[in-house]
């Protein structure tokens, strides 16, 4: 809840403090979810921008106190791609792009990178090059994997210095143990984007999920077909460059 965010911020940095070798912060995760709110999605506390930029700004001046985490990178959390949960005054139809675009004004020059979600509307990797927009009223909004383009063309010029990660990424449906090769198509994609020098760079792209989770039907533990296509995509030597 908003009236913690102080006690949250701490929190963080001694949860930061704590954890040797690590250097990269993601805070929140899908805040304009009604899931993720605190005291549910029915009755909790809508995460506002506003809200949002506040509790991130604490975090990372919290973390930055720290000794040895001066230079950490705080990254804003990853706003839920086809998700119009958060409605508000500024953006009435709760647009998630409209959501990122108001957190990323609002914290500019208080942030050291950026975490996007992306996902594929099912296991065909034909689809992953896709530009097929969503239906109305969203009809300017990419449907699919390459919905991670609404976003890097959403970022404003004055942050396009800044690293960018996909840290969450899959196929919507639970992974099956096929080799359709889908995890070499999704990299390749982000390397083409990548490959264009005008293009802000994306340097990470994790998929959704390695362990096993009762609650969860996304893990690929165990999954040896998925697991070969990825370690035919590591095959490929792809980087980003400045």
């Amino acid at each position: 809840h908003s009236t913690l965010y102080g006690n949250f911020a701490v929190r963080c940095a001694n949860f930061v403090e704590r954890s040797a070798g690590c250097h990269i912060w993601v805070i929140g995760n899908e805040p304009n979810v009604a899931g993720e709110r605190a005291g549910g999605p029915e009755n909790g506390e809508r995460i506002t921008p506003e809200r949002y930029a506040r509790a991130f700004a604490a975090c990372r001046n919290a973390i930055h106190s720290r000794a040895g985490h001066q230079r950490d990178q705080v990254v804003i959390g990853a706003v839920g791609p086809w998700n119009a949960q958060t409605v508000y005054r500024q953006n009435p139809t709760g647009d998630w792009i409209v959501y990122f675009q108001h957190v990323l004004d609002l914290l500019a020059g208080q942030l050291d990178g950026i975490a996007l979600h992306t996902y594929a509307r099912s296991a065909n990797p034909a689809e992953i090059t896709s530009d097929a927009r969503m239906s109305a009223p969203w009809d300017n909004r990419r449907s699919g994997f390459r919905s991670y383009v609404d976003f890097m063309e959403a970022i404003p010029t004055r942050l396009r210095q800044l690293p960018v990660y996909i840290t969450e990424t899959n196929q919507n449906v639970p992974w099956q143990d096929v080799n359709r090769g889908w995890v070499r198509e999704a990299y390749a994609e982000v390397d083409r984007w990548n490959s264009n020098p005008a293009n802000q760079k994306i340097r990470a792209m994790i998929l959704y999920r390695w362990g096993r989770h009762p609650q969860d039907d996304w893990q690929m533990a165990g999954k040896s077909q998925v697991l070969a296509d990825w370690k035919a995509a590591l095959q490929n030597d792809y980087r980003w460059y400045r």
